[in-house]
């Protein structure tokens, strides 16, 4: 490791069912940042299964475990690459119309990082749609700014406690970060109040399935991304998770996940002390690769197998079913 400090770590418990019993399923180290010395575990909920890093980072360390140059802040270097990749995820946007509606309509983009989903919107989507986001880091929140986007820097569990912001949003879109949460369970309560009625909270967050899950798990496998990843969905757990917080399950899918491939690859080698230069070839932006990977889940997905990225989008359903809503189970409430 270049780091030589230790983090502070604190004690998890199950974000779903709340129990505080579990087993070891998987242990390994920061391999992409090298942010600490420190020997990370995620652990299997001996209650409902459910995936967890156990003990995390605290909250104060934040700034530690995601540096300046975290992935998110600064964009895809390679220009063949972010061109490539644009197009792709222009694809996105079509879906999104899809599900949101054109015309007047106010989507909220949750973990924004840099604006490149916002850009998108912006670009693909229809020109009466409002866009905001939300992004707790302060460099990025400039560079969204700084190409016109409102965009705050606060935690969505504060932002939807405020009163001029309940049942504003038609969307709430959250890609790649409900697993970096403290409490999922909590954040997905929250999302709820922020919707209007028939409004949609659309995922996308790593699936504990595939074919590189079951290659590299155990230590390897890129989505560990340890020690950020604090929460690892199945499918069926996110489902019952959005169900139990008053969503209508309205779509659910398996994604190509290009870059768990490259850095499940980059994880091993690096772990083996392979050469310098094969690690660097293993970079999350090779084409090459890329385009390895990307015909790698295609494939898997023509044919209706698992990947380990996937879709989850939930409908608020009607005002009237809100007033009868359930209180939270004891279980999404923190000790």
């Amino acid at each position: 490791m270049s780091s030589a400090r230790k983090l502070e770590l604190v004690a998890a418990r199950c974000a779903l069912c709340g129990s505080g019993e579990s087993e070891v399923c998987a242990r390994g180290v920061d391999f992409e940042y090298d942010t600490s010395d420190d020997v990370f575990q995620m652990v299997s909920c001996l209650g409902c299964g459910h995936q967890y890093l156990n003990p995390r980072p605290a909250s104060s360390q934040l700034d530690d475990i995601y540096p300046s140059n975290y992935y998110s802040f600064t964009g895809t270097s390679n220009r063949l690459v972010a061109r490539l990749q644009r197009v792709w995820e222009s694809g996105k946007v079509r879906l999104y119309r899809e599900l949101v509606g054109d015309g007047e309509r106010r989507l909220l983009d949750v973990g924004c990082g840099n604006g490149r989903l916002l850009s998108l919107l912006r670009d693909f989507g229809d020109e009466r749609w409002e866009l905001a986001g939300l992004e707790f880091d302060e460099g990025a929140v400039k560079q969204c700014r700084d190409i016109g986007f409102d965009v705050v820097s606060e935690r969505v569990e504060d932002f939807a406690e405020r009163d001029d912001q309940r049942g504003c949003y038609d969307a709430v879109i959250m890609l790649q970060l409900i697993e970096h949460v403290e409490d999922p369970a909590l954040l997905c309560e929250r999302v709820y109040t922020l919707l209007r009625p028939g409004g949609v909270f659309i995922i996308e967050t790593p699936n504990l399935g595939g074919l590189d899950y079951r290659l590299f798990k155990g230590r390897w496998w890129g989505h560990y991304h340890f020690p950020r990843h604090w929460n690892l969905f199945s499918t069926d757990a996110l489902v019952r998770m959005l169900e139990t917080r008053g969503f209508e399950i309205t779509r659910c899918e398996y994604l190509i996940s290009t870059s768990s491939w490259i850095i499940s690859h980059h994880n091993y080698a690096k772990d083996r002390d392979w050469p310098r230069f094969v690690q660097r070839f293993f970079n999350y932006q090779n084409p090459i690769l890329l385009g390895l990977a990307l015909v790698m889940d295609t494939l898997r997905t023509k044919l209706g197998l698992e990947t380990s990225n996937q879709r989850v989008v939930g409908r608020k359903p009607a005002a009237a079913w809100e007033q009868n809503r359930p209180p939270p189970t004891e279980a999404a409430i923190p000790d």
